[in-house]
Order: C-alpha cells, then sequence, then structure tokens
C-alpha cells in the first residue's frame, strides 16, 4: 500500500504501473475533486475508486453517476472496515483477466509432426507445462518455500501487511490444505494467478511446490466428491476481449483451457455479476466455506459446444469437461514430449526445453540463468546450461552474448576428465560456433571452429569408430565456408567425399542425399 499526500505524485505512481496490475484508489472525501474523475476514468491500471465518507458527505453520490470507477464506503475510523469491498475487487479484476487457451482438430487430415505448425502451438504448450510443474517425482522440499518466501519478502520489503501474510505462509504452511491457503484473500492468490496469466517462468518454477500440492488436493476432492455429489452444471462469468471472444466463437468443437486454476458456482446468479460487471467443490476446505465454489485444476480441457447471446453485450459459452482423450491432441503432445526429450536431465530443463521449442526465448532463457545460479558448483549442468544459453542467444541474434556462453562451455570442458563427455561437448560447441560466425561473415574463425569440430568427430583415439553421418554433416559445413572464401577447389573435394560417404551408408531414398 502506498500512501500519497499530493494528487500530481499520486497519478504517476498509477500510471508507471504494469498495465496487468490492479490499483485500487482510497480517497477520504473532503480531499477529493470532481474534476479529476474524467483523469481517472482513462487510466486503464486503474480499478476502483473508494470515497471514504461519513452521513455527512451524502452530496457525493451524485458524483458516482458519472464515474463506473466511483464508490462511496460508509468510514467509522476501523480500517479493516474497507478491506472487504477493496479486496473483493481486486479478486473481480483477477477473475476477468484469466487467459486461455484453444485447440480446434482439424477433421479428416492425417495427423503427422507438420500439423504442429498448423495449430494454436500454445494449447500444447500449456498441457506439458502442467505435466512438468506437477510431476510426482520431483522432491520439493523445505529449500524450495524458503525461495519462494525469501523472493516475495523482497518484492514486498516496504509493506509490513504483506510482510506478516508472507511469514504466516510460510511458517504455518502445512497447517492448512493448499485450497484454503488457495482461497484465502493474501500475497498468494494474486501472485499466482499473476505469474500463470503472464506465464512468469521464473516465478511458476518458484511455485511449483504449491502448484503442485493444490492440484493434488483437487484431485482427491473431485474423487470424494464423485462418491458423494456431483454437480452437473457449473457457471462461471467474466468479462473477455472482443478478439478473445472471436476467438472462442470461431473454435466451436474444439478445446478449450485456462491458464490458471478455474473459479466456478453452482450458483448461476454468481457467475451473471461476474459477467455483467466486466472439478472440484472447494467451498467445504475453502477460507470462505459459505461461499458454494468449484475450483478445476490449471489448464483444465473443456469442450466448446456452443455459443450464444442471452442479453445486451451478454453471452452464454457451453462448456463440457473433457477427459483428454481428444486422439489428435494426445498424438500431437506426444510428438511434442519427444521433441523436448520429457526425460531431461532436471525437471526444470525439461520446461526450459519446452520454452525453446515453442519459441518461447524470453521463458527459456529464464530457466537456463536459473540453473546456473541453483548449481553453480556442478560442472556437467554449468557446462549444460550454458550450452542452451548460447544457442538461446543465437535463434534470438545476440550472436555477442552466445559467443559468451560458447566459450564459457569450453573453458568449463577443459577442466573435466571424462573424454567421452568432454568430447561430444566440445563437438556440438565449435560447431555452432561455426554456424554462428558464419552468420557474422567472420570466415576465418567459422573455418576453425569447423575444423576443431570435424577433427574430434573424426578422431580414433581409444579405438572409437567413427560415425560416417556425423562426419558428413560437419564435412559438409567445412565445404559450404570453404565455398564461400572463394577456394572452390577445396570446397568441391569436400562435397565429392561427403557425396561418397553418403552413397555407402545412407539408403537411397534418404533426404540428405538430394541435399549433398
Amino acid at each position: 500500500m502506498q500512501q500519497f499526500n499530493e494528487w500530481n505524485a499520486c497519478i504517476d505512481f498509477i500510471t508507471a504501473t504494469d498495465e496487468n496490475d490492479v490499483v485500487c484508489l482510497v480517497v477520504i472525501a473532503e480531499y477529493f475533486n470532481d474534476k479529476l474523475l474524467p483523469l481517472l476514468e482513462t487510466i486503464h491500471q486503474l480499478r476502483s475508486i473508494y470515497l471514504l465518507c461519513d452521513d455527512s458527505h451524502k452530496h457525493y453520490v451524485e458524483w458516482t453517476k458519472f464515474s463506473r470507477k466511483l464508490m462511496l464506503i460508509q468510514y467509522n475510523s476501523d480500517r479493516k472496515s474497507i478491506l472487504p469491498p477493496i479486496s473483493g475487487s481486486i479478486r473481480q479484476k483477477t477473475h476477468e483477466t484469466i487467459g486461455f487457451q484453444t485447440f480446434r482438430p482439424q477433421k479428416d487430415e492425417v495427423v503427422d509432426a507438420s500439423l504442429l505448425n498448423r495449430l494454436d502451438a500454445s494449447f500444447m504448450y500449456s498441457q506439458l507445462m502442467k505435466e512438468i510443474i506437477i510431476d510426482t517425482e520431483v522432491d520439493y522440499d523445505e529449500e524450495y518455500m524458503d525461495i519462494f518466501a525469501n523472493a516475495c519478502r523482497a518484492e514486498n520489503q516496504d509493506n509490513q501487511t504483506q510482510l506478516e501474510s508472507i511469514n504466516c505462509f510460510r511458517n504455518t504452511y502445512k497447517e492448512h490444505p493448499p485450497v484454503w491457503w488457495y482461497t484465502k484473500e493474501s500475497f498468494l492468490y494474486s501472485t499466482l494467478n499473476k505469474a500463470l496469466r503472464t506465464q512468469d517462468i521464473t516465478t511458476i518454477l518458484m511455485m511449483g511446490f504449491f502448484i503442485r500440492d493444490l492440484h493434488l488436493q483437487l484431485i482427491e476432492l473431485q474423487q470424494t466428491e464423485t462418491e458423494n455429489q456431483s454437480f452437473s452444471i457449473l457457471y462461471r462469468g467474466q468479462g473477455m476481449t472482443i478478439d478473445n471472444f472471436e476467438r472462442l466463437h470461431q473454435h466451436i468443437g474444439g478445446l478449450l483451457s485456462f491458464n490458471n486454476f478455474l473459479s466456478t458456482s453452482s450458483d448461476y446468479d454468481v457467475s451473471l455479476m461476474y459477467a455483467s460487471s466486466a472439478a472440484d467443490d472447494s467451498s467445504s476446505v475453502s477460507y470462505y466455506p459459505h461461499e458454494n465454489e468449484v475450483l478445476f485444476s490449471m489448464h483444465t480441457v473443456f469442450r466448446i459446444n456452443d455459443v450464444s447471446e442471452i442479453g445486451e453485450r451478454l453471452w452464454q459459452i457451453d462448456l463440457d469437461f473433457t477427459d483428454d482423450q481428444d486422439e489428435q491432441l494426445n498424438v500431437l503432445l506426444e510428438h511434442l514430449r519427444s521433441e523436448i526429450s520429457i526425460a531431461g536431465l532436471l525437471n526444470v530443463d525439461r520446461l526450459g526445453q519446452l520454452c525453446y521449442r515453442m519459441s518461447d526465448y524470453d521463458g527459456a532463457l529464464q530457466i537456463y540463468h536459473t540453473l546456473l545460479q541453483s548449481f553453480s558448483d556442478n560442472f556437467v549442468l554449468l557446462s549444460y546450461a550454458h550450452q542452451h544459453l548460447g544457442l538461446i542467444y543465437q535463434q534470438m541474434d545476440q550472436l555477442d552474448q552466445a559467443i559468451v556462453h560458447y566459450k564459457k562451455v569450453i573453458d568449463i570442458q577443459h577442466s573435466f576428465n571424462d573424454d567421452q563427455d568432454k568430447e561430444r561437448y566440445l563437438t556440438v560447441t565449435y560447431a555452432n560456433l561455426s554456424t554462428l560466425y558464419t552468420k557474422k561473415g567472420d570466415l576465418v574463425q567459422a573455418r576453425m571452429n569447423c575444423e576443431r569440430a570435424l577433427a574430434l568427430v573424426s578422431s580414433t583415439k581409444d579405438n572409437k569408430e567413427i560415425d560416417p553421418v556425423v562426419y558428413c554433416y560437419h564435412l559438409s559445413n567445412l565445404a559450404f565456408i570453404q565455398r564461400a572464401e572463394g577456394k572452390i577447389e577445396d570446397s568441391l573435394d569436400n562435397y565429392k567425399k561427403v557425396v561418397e560417404l553418403r552413397l555407402q551408408h545412407l539408403p537411397s531414398n534418404h533426404p540428405d542425399l538430394s541435399m549433398s
């Protein structure tokens, strides 16, 4: 909470906040000027203006007719009396800004790898991210909670109320079920939903322990509720941009998943209230047990059945909960799992590979930089992280940054005793540097690094057999560089060697032969 005694400073603070943040302005009535209302109405981040007044300020009621954000609160000098409407406003704003992904299977079409490029890839990204985060084989120990709590303390170091809430969470986390913590009005709800909405990978990783605990409890509740009772119809209301609405309209018959844990209600009027203003029955274990809330885990999949207009600017979207058994989706997910090597070194690495595969380079950078900080004394993981950071920066055309990380891989590998790992890392790194320098136009460095990679793959030390396919790959790269240098005869000789070797070792219909 920030306090201001001067309007210009207050407005500057609000407009400087992130557009995804929710700002509520609380003003003592006698210090408010109605001439400010037109300006305040235009500030996107400003959700609500609460005017604290008593019975002597009844004339302020007229102002509410000219502002959709202005609300009056009877103030009796008790600060706690203003918290319910403010916290409710923040929760409603979060409710409205939950993002989603859609997936529309292609009818009468053979499913193959190329289909991945024609569908909404973010849908599959979200499904695999959920699998990785909630993996039960990951050991989320006390250290994960400490890392998350310390990060939250650093973010809220000047907010005593939030610090008390964070300390309470860390010290008493295991005394309450995850759903209780999620539904409690605290830093946890807003932090998690913002991270999931904006795909803040760093925060999502830090909160992995809580995300998995909450997901597992919802699965447990689902099993219990299935035995005791079931809600045939559940409701949810929220505001939506025109673009998002059109996307839903175009995907009737397709699949839908929400980024966040999805709050629904068995009460139609509650959902209508949310809509007009802008898995599992958790009410028995939530912080507010009187609310008939049904909570679904993040990225739960629904099928879009119908979209119909039920009032002015009010539409009803009918969804069916699905068991994730869509055949085409499963084929594509399995393909993507293999692409990212789902059994990677670490859970965080699997997520990094997923980000890289989906061209989310900012997310991948966050993950591998986190890996560097977490394993500063593990040379294997350091080398691995630097290698991936080099690849990411290379894809982003930040070539000088990529060179820095590739050279760190080389420095680290020269301290290794395991020749097999050393040779593998150095070969890949020299090849990447060769490609990078070719792109920069530095053909001398490109050829030098290519020759280093070629020397490693052609080595027969320790009776190692030469892989002709790998050898041809590097020799072909050398021929390309020599041609760019104007060394036509050398280039032609090497291309001929590549063709001869490929004819000997590859089937006649192999695509590499046409490239030769």
